[in-house]
């Protein structure tokens, strides 16, 4: 059991929480405040002017992720430094105190990780988890961990809409209007988890390799690489709308359908998917009407409801409903044809075998002529004729003579 340390006054929880959370964050933070007539508001800050915020009031929250610019959504990701469960505890039939007391006994190291922060939100609690920082790639491992933290949990409370990656939380040091009291820190641990170490410890079985001598993958396998399909193909739709500077006229509808179809399966999460769909179809040029928005993209959700794989395009059809070019495809991360793949496969196995040649101390074609040239060069320079190079060198004349054409070219003799 990790240590506990002393609890922070009041005055500096709200720093303290903030440099614990995004002390060495590079990307932009999301500050969230909710007014008392519940009207919702949102700004952006890197953490060196977040500090310098006020945050002794009601209702204030930050994101848990950064964002590598001031729009806070998943394609947008920087870095994830944290897992959380927010526990709704007025929701269960237990005390907060009965709760953390039955953590600490039957939960911690045992069944999850020790939290590095114990949160009194005001109406329940908030465990947070830190971890050494990933880039957005490493997001459907942290979701499968999430997921797992709210399985274990849902007992206490566990919020299963407070778990997607760009959620905002309350901030200890400010105000809970609803119970009138101070967010405050109960319990704070230093110590600094890895995804991996995590995952090696409780969720061993998200290792696919593992599962590859057992038949088929268990379920919770195959939702994880599901889910990583649906954060590429979301990453990928807006790389679209970036290539064409927002210019979708004619693919505007397809493109939030799917955008809000696929966000639905990776969030699980409704509401989320809808806002973020608002906030990608106001960057448009032309940008579709709210309630035709709404209503253009609604079966998206439905399909979800439902749990109906009808929209599971293959990326042959999603290049063709998009018209996604060659040139295009170059910048997608999974949406891409035959052709694109080849290319990219090709570049795989010649980059494999110049890492064998590397490991066995042996040169590539492209580094042996470079060598030759350099040879050529410096014999020139020493006043050697080509037959004398092409006898010491022992190569033949037309290498030696393309050699020199080259050298000549490039301004190097």
């Amino acid at each position: 059991m990790m240590k506990a340390l002393n609890l922070v006054d009041n005055t500096d929880e709200s720093i303290d929480y903030i440099n614990t959370i995004h002390g060495d964050s590079k990307g932009w933070i999301t500050k969230a405040e909710i007014s008392k007539n519940k009207e919702f508001s949102q700004w952006h800050y890197l953490v060196g002017d977040l500090l310098k915020q006020d945050f002794d009031k009601e209702n204030i929250y930050i994101s848990m992720s950064t964002f590598y610019k001031p729009i806070r959504r998943i394609e947008t990701i920087k870095e994830i430094g944290s897992l959380f469960i927010d526990l709704d505890t007025y929701n269960t039939q237990f005390t907060k105190t009965q709760i953390l007391m039955n953590l600490e006994y039957n939960y911690y190291n045992k069944s999850i990780p020790t939290p590095n922060l114990i949160i009194d939100s005001g109406r329940g609690l908030t465990l947070v988890w830190s971890i050494e920082k990933v880039p957005y790639i490493a997001l459907p491992l942290w979701k499968a961990i999430q997921e797992y933290l709210y399985s274990q949990l849902k007992e206490f409370g566990a919020d299963r809409k407070a778990l997607d990656v760009t959620r905002i939380l309350r901030v200890p040091g400010s105000i809970n209007s609803k119970s009138g009291t101070r967010v405050s820190i109960l319990e704070k641990h230093e110590y600094k988890y890895t995804l991996r170490e995590i995952q090696n410890e409780f969720l061993p079985y998200l290792d696919e390799n593992r599962n590859k001598k057992k038949g088929r993958p268990k379920k919770v396998v195959y939702i994880h690489r599901e889910r990583s399909l649906y954060q590429n193909r979301i990453l990928d739709i807006v790389k679209l709308c970036e290539l064409r500077n927002y210019d979708v006229k004619g693919h505007r509808e397809i493109i939030l359908f799917l955008y809000r179809y696929y966000l639905c399966y990776f969030y699980e999460d409704e509401q989320k998917a809808l806002e973020d769909v608002l906030e990608l179809n106001k960057e448009f040029i032309q940008p579709l009407g709210e309630r035709e928005l709404i209503r253009a993209t609604s079966s998206a959700e439905k399909v979800f409801k439902n749990k109906d794989k009808q929209y599971k395009y293959k990326n042959e059809t999603l290049i063709e409903l998009l018209e996604i070019s060659e040139y295009e495809q170059t910048h997608m991360k999974i949406i891409i044809g035959k052709e694109e793949y080849k290319r990219r496969e090709n570049i795989r196995v010649k980059k494999v075998y110049q890492e064998q040649l590397k490991s066995q101390g042996k040169l590539t074609e492209k580094e042996k002529i470079s060598q030759r040239r350099q040879k050529i060069k410096a014999l020139l320079e020493e006043g050697l004729l080509q037959k004398d190079i092409c006898t010491i060198l022992n190569i033949s004349k037309r290498n030696c003579i393309r050699d020199i054409k080259f050298l000549k070219e490039q301004g190097k003799i």
